[in-house]
């Protein structure tokens, strides 16, 4: 892991911006204090720090986890996402500020820029990311601009389907493999705040990426999902190899470098009410994960002012798993707020004010392994994988190796269940445990079906959304594109499907 404050992570991307903005058809007229063109170990970090905090920590996990029932709302819910109510306004910056203007447009000109200068191992971890931001955005819009996403004249780009959007981030990947392959003689070093210049990492993450969108993909219209597993496996075979290996990006305990749940769900500056789900504590509880101390604070550590100041946890007790207790509390999504210090709030290990953000890890591969296996060798080849997966997962956490062969003893084994069905509900229901605030967990709902998860209370749609709708944005600027791909306006958006939701 690497470091960088978020002020100089906000004051790169402004350069960047303003750098990708500029015209150049004046050289005459240049101004030596706004250089033309910014390095590529300027451009790197910059573009690292705001896809970390703008996209991978921020919108669409926000609004998923509460979704997918990890988190709920402990505030009014009315016209909140806790209960599907998400407008065109929500995800403009998302889709906007974030990915297309500042993630992506910058990372392009990283990569053309870094081509030309024969730096293709900064050009392929920027591939990598264009890949990965592109597929954020597919994945929760469906069709979505690329191929004329970044032409500079082009102020109304078509749609491309997510088949082939999904065609490009694949050809992205196996483009930074070939990068990784041929670096070039000037190479990342500390300017690459994930790995610092370690391109056998980044080549681990990449096949990683690879497994995890073929399994994206093993439902999808005309693909075989066989095969998929297949693929995803191969993959593997050159993933991540460790939790060491993982990909985390640190932030610092100082005013405005802080981990991004910190500032979104403890520091008070923003609010403190996003907290613990009724459904994911109690599922916790029912399996006696050990997870659960460490996911969630305490009932009572956070209230309205934020942490709470002398608070002294109680010391972890298997006794805390019993459901009517009082240490480990949930919220009922969609109900209205009962006190911020009545609800356990986010686990230190993912919102300390210095809490990494793991952009993906061993134990997810792993997980998608043992899910590909299912499908490939059965659950008896499955099995040990699964166990694998989960132990990975737990070692991250930082859970006590007595506890994690407690656990793994008393976990149901694949072989003993009825049929494929159940040993895959097996497997995603704890990896939805172990991708507890990541967006894979609505990935892999929406694909599978699992876990099983009951509706908000009072929704304002029929059914848990299926996707984002279009940002007003695009309405307003890129009406005819966005109107021909027939999803509407309002509410009912979100019971359209992506390509790849195939599930009954």
């Amino acid at each position: 892991m690497r470091q960088l404050t978020f002020l100089k992570i906000f004051m790169l991307s402004v350069v960047l911006i303003g750098f990708s903005a500029c015209d150049s058809f004046l050289d005459v007229n240049e101004n030596p204090n706004e250089p033309e063109f910014v390095d590529e170990n300027l451009q790197l970090p910059a573009i690292q720090g705001y896809f970390s905090y703008r996209v991978i920590a921020n919108e669409p996990v926000r609004v998923s986890s509460l979704w997918m029932q990890q988190l709920a709302w402990n505030g009014v819910p009315e016209n909140h996402e806790d209960r599907y109510y998400y407008t065109e306004d929500g995800p403009n910056n998302f889709w906007g500020v974030y990915s297309y203007v500042t993630v992506m447009n910058n990372v392009k000109t990283l990569i053309e820029q870094a081509e030309e200068n024969e730096m293709n191992a900064h050009a392929g971890i920027g591939k990598v990311i264009l890949a990965w931001n592109m597929s954020y955005i597919t994945d929760f819009f469906n069709e979505a601009p690329y191929s004329e996403a970044f032409e500079p004249t082009n102020t109304s780009p078509g749609y491309d389907s997510q088949e082939e959007i999904y065609d490009a981030i694949f050809g992205l990947l196996e483009d930074a493999l070939d990068d990784f392959e041929n670096p070039g003689a000037i190479t990342p070093g500390s300017d690459d705040l994930i790995y610092g210049g370690n391109l056998n990492l980044w080549t681990e993450l990449t096949h990683t990426l690879i497994a995890r969108f073929n399994m994206r993909l093993s439902e999808a219209p005309g693909n075989s999902r066989e095969a998929r597993a297949n693929a995803a496996l191969d993959a593997l075979a050159n993933g991540l190899a460790s939790n060491a290996s993982d990909a985390d990006f640190s932030y610092e305990a100082s005013a405005g470098s802080e981990n991004p749940w910190y500032q979104y769900a403890i520091d008070s500056k923003w609010d403190t009410r996003d907290q613990l789900s009724h459904h994911y504590v109690n599922l916790l509880k029912d399996l006696e994960d050990p997870r659960l101390p460490i996911q969630a604070r305490q009932a009572g550590a956070v209230n309205t002012e934020g942490q709470v100041g002398g608070f002294s946890p109680e010391p972890f007790d298997p006794s805390m798993f019993a459901q009517d207790d009082s240490t480990y509390v949930g919220h009922q999504n969609g109900e209205f707020g009962i006190g911020t210090a009545n609800v356990s709030s986010i686990g230190e290990f993912y919102s300390a004010a210095n809490a990494p953000v793991t952009w993906i890890g061993y134990a997810e591969a792993k997980f998608i392994e043992a899910e590909a296996t299912l499908f490939t060798s059965g659950a008896a080849a499955a099995q040990p994988v699964l166990q694998d997966a989960v132990r990975a997962s737990m070692e991250k956490l930082g859970v006590d190796g007595a506890d994690i062969d407690a656990y793994l003893l008393d976990m149901v084994d694949l072989t003993t269940l009825v049929d494929e069905d159940a040993a895959h509900e097996q497997i995603m229901t704890q990896k939805y445990i172990a991708n507890f605030l990541n967006v894979e967990a609505y990935h892999d709902w929406r694909r599978t079906g699992y876990p099983d998860l009951a509706m908000a209370e009072e929704p304002y749609i029929e059914e848990i959304p299926r996707r984002f709708p279009y940002p007003n944005s695009e309405y307003q600027y890129n009406a005819a594109n966005v109107e021909a791909t027939e999803v509407p306006i309002g509410p009912s958006a979100m019971t359209h499907r992506v390509w790849w939701d195939t599930r009954n």
